[in-house]
Parts: structure tokens; C-alpha cells; sequence
């Protein structure tokens, strides 16, 4: 498949037009009651964050889930079928009986997890979920001991289906959220004055290594502002809870970074632990949300040893997607240089270096030991100390 070039100016959203299937609040109402006569879909949780993202264009320029040519497209050539490059499957899976007799062509409604309508869904097509090719194509193995395969064989139902949505009203997400739609980030960004906006990927409480690349992007000449976009939505067994992720970083933000020059906005979706093909997903998010740049460190979006670590960085070589990648190698602290640093910087021996690793964090919190104060700012280790933090 031919690839697309000059996708979108920078700073543009991707594919050039940012998505807004929102209904007005004027006809929500009237919406709302519309919606309740129809048959109602109660969808696994990672389908109801990706319905509000379509909706309120975080993944433009889709406007609804994927059909069966989308589907295939992404799987095997990571591209949509215009050749726009795009990474991972965006699909809603259900099993049969939810379907309660609708068939394409017809309207159904969305509920929540608490099981209340929030948007209607327009079906095109309802095909038999290829798990196998979804797997593959998504995160490279077919393994059920990694995670979000996992959900592809024991979670998502067996019937995809394929359409339009429209949006009657936002999520209720949790109160430590700080959710901003990509239309209210770039209006942000515009009153800010700034032109090129560098964006963070993370889902762990923030160390010093995070700091050091985040501030050394933020210090290059040509960046404005820095997008801190933790994701906070579903995520897996063993990881930071959303609250301690979000109060962690709200603590640093404040008391380490110039308060002009950084937004903290959380992203609410389910975490795509897919290595290079997450990475490349996860910068057009950003992309929509605004940012110019987006800073790729080393195993981004990784798990286990399923993905080589710096194929993250490699992607962004082979596909073009509008976004300035800004890559850095591991970064570590170095007891002799007493900074933080990375191979390219520092001379000294392994045996100096302390590496920043989130597992050994956990691993210590666990045992109830002090948390290394070089990689962990002491109002950050006050918040993981307080007992329960971590997804079980």
C-alpha cells in the first residue's frame, strides 16, 4: 500500500479535521429519550472510553469503529484503507445476544458501566471477530499471559460491530481525573501563545528520569509547552492506581515546573500495551490533542519482554504521521556523576548507574524499605508510602 506524505501540517489534527460527533446540548435531551427505545448495548469497558474518545475527536479522523476492510487494513498493513498510517484496531466486540435482534442498518443505544445511555451507535456491519488476526496484527503474539491479549480471547465478544457513533453526554470518570477534550487543549494552547507543544506518554507515578526528559525537551529552543497526559483509564494488574498517578504528578508539576510552560491533563483509555505500534498510536492521540512533538522513551508502552526496546523509536522512521518524534535513550542516575544521565553522557561503569524501574519501586513498597530518594522526589514517595497503590 502506498504511503501518504505530508499527512497534516503540524499542529493540525490528524488527517487534517478534528472529529466532533458530540450532540448539542440543546437536542441531548430529546436525544436521550430517543436512545432509550432502542436496544441497548452494555459494552466492555475499553469500548465505552473509545466511544467518547471518537466522539470528541482524540482518535480523528475516525468517526465511528472499525468495519471489517478497516480492521483487516490495520491489521496487516497498519494503515487505514487510504493509506493513512494507523496502528491499532479501534473495534467494538460484543457477544451475539447483546445484539438483542438488531442487525445493520439499525440504531442501538450505549450504556455505561454503570449502566446508563450515553451514545447511540449506527450500524454498518456486524462481522465475527478474528481474535487470532487481532491479536497478531495488535501486539505481535498471541500469547494470553500478555495482558490486553488476554482481553482479546477472554473479554471482547465474538461479534464486532462497525459504525458511526454520537456522543449524548461525557463519561462520569472519576474525580481524580482532570479530563480536557483535544478541542479544549488546543484552545488552551492558543491562549497560551504557544505554537509547538511537546507531549508526555506515561501511566506511572513520575521519577527523576521522567523530570530529565521532560524538562530537556522543554528547554529546546523551538518548544512552548509542555502536554503532561498521563493515562489513566483501565489498566493492568500490578499498576499505579489512577489517584496516585494523577496527585503524584500534580505534586511535581507544582512544585518542580514553571507553572506557563506545562499543561497536566489526564487521558482516559484503556492502555494498549503493544510496544512500537502503541507508542505510534498513542503520538496521534496527541496529535489531536495538539502537541507538535512527542517524546519517546526507551520501551514505551512495553510489557514483559514482548518488545524489543527501542523498536518505539524505529516506528517513527518508517511511518509519518505529522508528529516530531523526540527520542531519548534509558536514563538513569549515575552515583558518580550524581545526575541523572544516559550512556551517551556518562563514562562510568554499570555498577554506578542506579536504574529507574518502576517494578523494583513496587517491589520495595512492598517490603515496606525506603524508596530511593536520587530517582524519586520526596513528595512523590509521600504519596506511594500511604499503603494502597498499586491495581490488584
Amino acid at each position: 500500500m502506498k504511503a501518504v506524505e505530508n499527512v497534516s501540517a503540524p499542529g493540525e489534527p490528524y488527517g487534517g479535521r478534528l472529529v466532533d460527533l458530540a450532540v448539542p446540548a440543546g437536542v441531548a435531551e430529546a436525544k436521550l429519550k430517543e436512545a432509550e427505545e432502542l436496544p441497548k448495548i452494555s459494552p466492555f469497558v475499553d469500548f465505552v472510553y473509545d466511544t467518547e474518545k471518537i466522539a470528541i475527536g482524540a482518535y480523528s479522523p475516525l468517526e465511528g469503529f472499525m468495519d471489517s476492510a478497516t480492521f483487516h487494513s490495520v491489521t496487516h498493513e497498519s494503515r487505514l484503507p487510504k493509506g493513512l498510517p494507523w496502528t491499532m484496531p479501534i473495534v467494538m466486540a460484543i457477544p451475539k445476544e447483546q445484539l438483542m435482534g438488531a442487525s445493520e442498518g439499525d440504531t442501538v443505544s450505549l450504556a455505561d458501566w454503570n449502566g446508563e445511555i450515553f451514545a447511540m451507535l449506527s450500524l454498518t456491519e456486524i462481522y465475527d471477530l478474528p481474535r487470532e488476526e487481532f491479536a497478531m496484527g495488535a501486539y505481535g503474539t498471541t500469547d494470553p499471559n500478555h495482558p490486553n491479549v488476554g482481553d482479546v480471547f477472554n473479554s471482547y465478544g465474538d461479534k464486532a460491530v462497525a459504525g458511526k457513533v454520537s456522543l449524548l453526554r461525557r463519561l462520569e470518570l472519576p474525580t481524580v481525573s482532570s479530563e480536557m477534550t483535544p478541542k479544549e487543549t488546543r484552545e488552551l494552547f492558543r491562549a497560551k501563545g504557544w505554537k509547538n507543544v511537546v507531549a508526555y506518554q506515561c501511566r506511572n507515578p513520575p521519577h527523576t528520569a521522567h523530570e530529565y526528559i521532560q524538562k530537556v525537551s522543554l528547554e529546546s529552543s523551538d518548544i512552548d509547552g509542555l502536554l503532561v497526559h498521563p493515562v489513566i483509564g483501565r489498566l493492568k494488574k500490578g499498576d499505579y492506581r489512577p489517584g496516585v498517578i494523577m496527585e503524584a504528578y500534580r505534586k511535581v508539576v507544582d512544585g518542580y515546573y514553571p507553572k506557563d510552560k506545562v499543561v497536566l491533563t489526564s487521558l482516559s483509555i484503556t492502555m494498549r500495551y503493544a510496544g512500537p505500534k502503541a507508542a505510534l498510536f498513542l503520538a496521534i492521540v496527541r496529535k489531536n490533542y495538539g502537541a507538535t512533538h512527542y517524546i519517546v522513551g526507551r520501551d514505551q508502552a512495553g510489557v514483559g519482554k514482548y518488545y524489543e526496546p527501542y523498536a518505539c523509536h524505529r516506528i517513527f522512521d518508517q511511518f509519518n504521521i505529522g508528529i516530531t518524534p523526540m527520542k531519548y535513550l534509558e536514563t538513569f542516575y549515575c552515583r558518580v556523576c550524581r545526575a541523572m544521565a544516559t550512556s551517551k553522557t556518562c563514562p562510568h561503569p554499570e555498577a554506578d548507574h542506579l536504574a529507574v524501574s518502576q517494578t523494583r519501586m513496587r517491589q520495595l513498597l512492598a517490603e515496606g524499605k525506603e524508596l530511593p530518594t536520587e530517582i524519586l522526589r520526596p513528595e512523590v514517595i509521600e504519596v506511594l508510602k500511604r499503603g494502597d497503590v498499586v491495581l490488584t
